[in-house]
């Protein structure tokens, strides 16, 4: 049998490397998004949206990556 690889949940090695793209994302959302304030509702909100779930993709996963490695000292 094969060493059981990381779960499904996991999108980064580390709880850094996760808190530094969900940063990266989340800030290009809020970004793009205040920078199309007042356009109708096209593709500029989509991307908004979309870039703000990749964030919170990252985020998510390196909180539970900070827990587990705390967990286990």
């Amino acid at each position: 049998m094969e060493p059981a690889g990381s779960p499904w949940w996991q999108t980064a090695k580390t709880p850094k490397q996760g808190f530094f793209l969900g940063g990266f994302w989340s800030f290009f959302a809020v970004t793009y998004w205040v920078l199309h304030i007042g356009d109708p509702i096209s593709w500029s909100v989509i991307i908004a949206a979309l870039a703000a779930l990749l964030g919170v993709g990252y985020l998510i996963p390196a909180v539970l990556l900070l827990r587990r490695q705390r967990s286990n000292q």
